[in-house]
């Protein structure tokens, strides 16, 4: 939905020291439960074998013998079939009360945690013991979310009146993704208009425009 969570997934990797973790990263989510098992083994440097027990059997040995803790990071969990929920399940709790192979982590958008929430997943419910949300920007962080941004660009100054900002605020309604698009598309218009600041006639220009597309 534009707010953040793939970004915030790679700040967490890079985050987790080298030394101790081994993160896989798959976000192909929309494939067959057997795919999607195939892409984790591939990940891991191993084939896949040809029947999904028999993949899932390799992955887990090997998984087990690695001197590092995996971290397995899911983006766009909320995408995945139901089988393949039901299989990283068991994948976690492969051999009784023993540790899990890997530590899961799944990203995605609010329909996961909806899904997580139906009986058939609340086992694997129970096993995720951190739970967080990202929320969008309020009206009081959208100004300095774009002053980064332009700050990056080697802007020197906010070119955005109080007007504008409050313009984009409402038509965003703080989702970064969208904060980023109107208010690129305002600076396009207020250039070509000769303006030196961008309004909130600019942004509601675009907003229109934007919607007419």
């Amino acid at each position: 939905r534009g707010c953040g969570k793939s970004t915030a997934t790679g700040l967490f990797a890079r985050s987790l020291d080298a030394a101790s973790y081994h993160v896989l990263y798959i976000c192909l989510t929309t494939v067959s439960p057997f795919g999607f098992l195939s892409q984790i083994a591939a990940a891991t440097g191993l084939r896949a074998g040809r029947f999904k027990g028999q993949t899932a059997a390799a992955l887990i040995a090997h998984l087990r013998g690695l001197p590092k803790r995996t971290v397995l990071l899911v983006d766009e969990a909320h995408l995945l079939p139901d089988a393949s929920l039901q299989d990283l399940r068991l994948l976690t709790a492969d051999d009784c009360d023993r540790k899990s192979p890997f530590a899961l982590v799944l990203v995605g958008q609010p329909l996961l945690r909806e899904r997580l929430g139906q009986p058939q997943h609340d086992p694997l419910a129970q096993r995720l013991g951190v739970r967080l949300r990202l929320r969008p920007l309020n009206e009081a962080e959208l100004p300095l979310f774009l002053d980064r941004h332009l700050k990056a660009a080697g802007a020197r100054k906010n070119p955005f009146e109080p007007d504008a900002l409050a313009v984009i605020f409402h038509h965003s309604r703080g989702i970064p993704r969208r904060v980023q698009n109107v208010a690129l598309e305002a600076l396009f218009a207020a250039m070509a208009a000769g303006k030196k600041t961008v309004d909130a006639a600019c942004v509601q220009q675009v907003v229109v425009d934007m919607e007419a597309l």
